[in-house]
């Protein structure tokens, strides 16, 4: 049997990586970066002088992500192993992605920028499929019932978010406002993993 203490601890550590990443990303919008939030993306504060808070903010995430897996492992609920599979990809390209810099718009692409590009994917791929499995997961079980709805609920809107980045990547006329939409991606992306943090920190 799974001790409680395992979810204290796990979601004690997942509470502390999200609010770390949340007040990083709070701190670098308001310092004189010269990025705008609605067209500039989080990535690019990682190649200007206050890179390290970037770096900061990915490292929080990716441990929060890695530490929700490894409580969620523990629930013993069907389809877990999805959901630990697609936060460790999620964690783990989260973890990564700050040594891999984004290209400077408008230069030549480079190897670190395709790698940023291939890691950030698999990052928001990760944490979207994350949440809409997790959701459907609780649904046919009875674990965590007040959460399933604030989890399905935000893995629907980290998907919205997902194909609307998409899209404004593409179209001219969406692509100054391409940094609100991943904003946007973000707020889901803590808001479902402090979800899951409290409610680990709940569970007996």
């Amino acid at each position: 049997m799974t001790s409680p203490e395992v979810f204290t601890v796990t979601g004690s550590i997942a509470i502390a990586g999200s609010a770390s990443c949340l007040l990083t990303l709070v701190v670098l919008h308001v310092l004189p970066t010269g990025l705008s939030p609605l067209t500039n993306p989080v990535s690019q504060y990682g190649i200007t002088s206050y890179r390290l808070g970037y770096r900061v903010q990915t490292i929080a995430m990716g441990i929060a992500a890695i530490a929700a897996a490894i409580g969620i492992s523990e629930l013993g609920i069907g389809g877990a192993p999805l959901v630990v599979l697609f936060l460790v990809i999620f964690g783990a390209a989260r973890l990564a992605i700050s040594w891999f810099p984004m290209d400077v718009p408008g230069a030549a692409r480079t190897e670190s920028g395709r790698w940023h590009g291939l890691l950030a994917l698999a990052a928001f791929g990760g944490a979207t499929l994350a949440a809409l499995r997790l959701g459907t997961d609780l649904g046919r079980s009875n674990v965590w019932v007040h959460a399933r709805g604030p989890i399905a609920g935000l893995g629907i809107a980290m998907l919205v978010c997902l194909i609307s980045m998409g899209a404004a990547r593409r179209s001219e006329s969406m692509r100054h406002y391409f940094g609100v939409v991943e904003r946007a991606f973000y707020a889901g992306t803590i808001g479902f993993l402090f979800v899951v943090a409290f409610e680990l920190v709940r569970t007996r």
